[in-house]
């Protein structure tokens, strides 16, 4: 006996196939789940240092204000001190002595106030004209020949800006030209910049300027307060409101503006607070910044988004290690229960081995009641039930071969009647034109109405219309039949307010064109064809159309055939739309063409038969497929409707009705 080889019998196995197919579904769910830790443990690494940065700006605007608002209370002073203001007032008229007392005094009065604030520098008192009074921790020495009256209208300058920190004026900058400083102290870019705050000195009485406080802190001291709270791997940039650098860890940003820097950063600064993600020196940042309610001062954190993955991937390697063991341990477990639970089918499976298509007949014996008894009860009854599939499958081809038959016929119809419309408007409008310029007025004005009907029933496109659209290729049409029919007239009862009511394309016509084929034939077209449209008064949703015309009329058995065609093809219509919503929608669409094709003559036919009804459903239908697919359309779109009726006209001939909604409601 030649042995099967394994990787044939693996193909073969029922067992081995649902093994690998468990597997893989396990195994998918695994990547998943991990896919899922991931991405949530990576969505809290991020919301986490969100949280963080926020906390740090919070506690180190916090801090920087407190800085500045020390600075406020100690310039409040010389508006308290008797003294202070006094010597302001009259310290050009001082005798040399006088002065030198005076400028003790402040040294004296302002230099406790500020040794016990590490966080002020210097002060310098000016008064309107001179710089009075000066400490700086710093000790440089004044420059004599400096023109301090700049310094002074620059100060008043700053006094115009508009944001107020406890009465003083903040100016990021560099230390005072007036002064002179060693240059040792000056290559430290913290202590070279600074932040001054500036108050104008006012008396009480009577209150106006007389001097300015100027109160300086090194950017060094606001660096220590960034530093306080900052933890790891943590940039941090402190902005005015216009974007200068107060402060950074890279000492090269000092008195630059970020906006010239790092414009696509500065964009996203908007707003009292926010985060967002930028790039900046070709590495992408995880950026947070807050506005100061009081300083105005924005401080901006920006930390490595590889950074914050690579913590985030630690947690992930140990996740994905367990997710490992608890899948293999899974598969092996999966792959014994599959093998246990499948051994009786599978020597089910080795009994059946022989059967083959051409013994339909064969059947098992039933040997156990478990489950692989029932599969073999079921495989019997499965044999059974597909021979009579197989029979009537047989019976089901015929019937659709006969309606393919029946649906070729009626495409050949079609396209024996079909043109192409275009190329047909297209060539009249140009005979029209040859005939205007050959001077044959009534020749041009019947080819442009016939150029008019075609455009109009061409250019429908939609499946619904306006009235008026359906109403303007009804004057076309009768147009043109008066050229053909001068006795033919025609007249409309239209109210102007329902013009704008969507309605079926192409439903008029049909119903027009019999009235004038048929229902004027036999009197020599002599007679007058009405058309009305009007708001129904008993049901104000419903609007009701009309077509008279005062021909020669129907016999009451041409209109009782004619009603039970009608009658059969809504229910037809009522039956299709209600099991196959997606057909009814495309037949109405092959009903647009359909009707265009169809102008049955529903009342000579019906004289011809005589109302007895000769003939299949079918057939009836075919000789009034215009009337039929008219009515269908009708019941598509209006299924609580009547569809088409048609009445004696009081005046001789026939009235045909048919109602159409403000609203179209299809069934669903």
């Amino acid at each position: 006996m030649r042995k099967v080889p394994i990787v044939f019998r693996i193909r073969k196995s029922m067992s081995m196939k649902i093994i690998w197919m468990n597997a893989g579904i396990i195994s998918l769910v695994f990547i998943s789940l991990i896919l899922a830790v991931v991405a949530i443990n990576y969505q809290y690494a991020m919301e986490n240092e969100k949280q963080k940065m926020n906390i740090y700006i919070s506690n180190t605007l916090s801090s920087v204000d407190n800085k500045l608002k020390d600075m406020g209370r100690v310039s409040m002073i010389t508006f308290s001190d008797r003294r202070t203001q006094e010597i302001l007032k009259e310290y050009d008229t001082y005798e040399y002595s006088q002065r030198l007392d005076s400028v003790e005094y402040l040294k004296r009065q302002y230099t406790s106030l500020i040794s016990i604030r590490e966080d002020i520098n210097s002060f310098f008192i000016f008064n309107l004209d001179s710089l009075i009074s000066w400490q700086d921790n710093l000790t440089p020495s004044r420059k004599i020949d400096y023109d301090m009256s700049a310094f002074m209208k620059q100060m008043e300058e700053w006094e115009g800006k508009e944001r107020s920190l406890s009465g003083c004026r903040m100016i990021v900058g560099i230390q005072p030209e007036f002064m002179r400083y060693g240059t040792a102290l000056l290559e430290d870019a913290y202590t070279k910049h600074c932040v001054y705050l500036v108050r104008t000195i006012k008396s009480f009485s009577p209150y106006e300027p007389i001097g300015h406080i100027l109160l300086i802190t090194n950017v060094e001291k606001i660096r220590e307060a960034l530093n306080g709270y900052l933890y790891a791997d943590v940039a941090y940039t402190l902005l005015t409101e216009e974007g200068e650098i107060v402060c950074s860890e890279n000492a090269d940003y000092l008195g630059k503006n970020i906006g010239d820097l790092y414009p696509e950063v500065y964009r996203h600064i908007e707003g009292d607070f926010g985060v967002f993600e930028e790039k900046q020196d070709g590495k992408d940042y995880l950026m947070a910044y807050q506005k100061s309610e009081y300083s105005g001062l924005v401080l901006m954190t920006r930390k490595e988004i590889v950074l914050i993955e690579k913590a985030a991937m630690g947690f992930t390697g140990i996740t994905a290690a367990v997710f490992l063991l608890l899948l293999m341990l899974a598969v092996v477990w999966t792959g014994r229960s599959v093998r246990k639970t499948l051994r009786p089918l599978t020597e089910l499976s080795d009994s059946m081995a022989h059967f083959n298509q051409k013994d339909m007949g064969r059947r098992f014996a039933v040997t156990t009641e478990d489950e692989t008894g029932k599969l073999t009860a079921s495989f019997n009854k499965m044999m059974d039930t597909l021979n009579q599939l197989i029979e009537s499958e047989y019976e089901s081809k015929i019937r659709l071969r006969e309606a393919q038959l029946k649906q070729q016929k009626i495409s050949l119809l079609y396209l024996k009647n079909q043109i192409n419309p275009h190329f047909l408007y297209n060539t009249l409008d140009t005979i029209r034109i040859k005939a205007e310029l050959n001077g044959d007025k009534e020749v041009s004005a019947m080819i442009m109405q016939m150029v008019n009907f075609f455009r109009l029933g061409v250019n429908a496109d939609s499946e619904m219309v306006s009235v008026y659209h359906e109403i303007r290729l009804i004057q076309s049409y009768l147009n043109l039949m008066r050229y053909r029919y001068p006795a033919l007239n025609c007249e409309y009862e239209i109210d102007e307010n329902l013009l704008s009511v969507e309605m079926p394309n192409f439903i008029l016509q049909p119903l027009v064109e019999n009235s004038v084929m048929h229902g004027l034939r036999q009197v020599g077209y002599r007679g007058t064809i009405r058309l009305s449209v009007s708001r129904d008064e008993s049901n104000p949703e419903n609007i009701v159309i009309k077509v008279y015309d005062n021909g020669a009329g129907m016999s009451p058995e041409a209109r009782k055939h004619l009603e039970d065609v009608l009658k059969s093809a809504g229910a037809d219509e009522r039956k299709d739309c209600a099991g196959e919503d997606g057909a009814g929608r495309d037949g109405m669409q092959e009903g647009n063409e359909e009707t265009r094709i169809g102008r049955s003559d529903i009342r000579s036919k019906g004289n011809a038969d005589k109302g007895d009804g000769s003939g299949s459903r079918e057939e009836q239908e075919d000789k009034h497929i215009g009337i039929v697919n008219v009515q269908k359309r009708l019941k598509i779109y209006y299924p609580d409707t009547a569809g088409l009726s048609y009445h004696d006209n009081p005046e001789g001939g026939v009235m045909v009705i048919l109602i159409i909604k403000n609203n179209i409601e299809r069934e669903e």
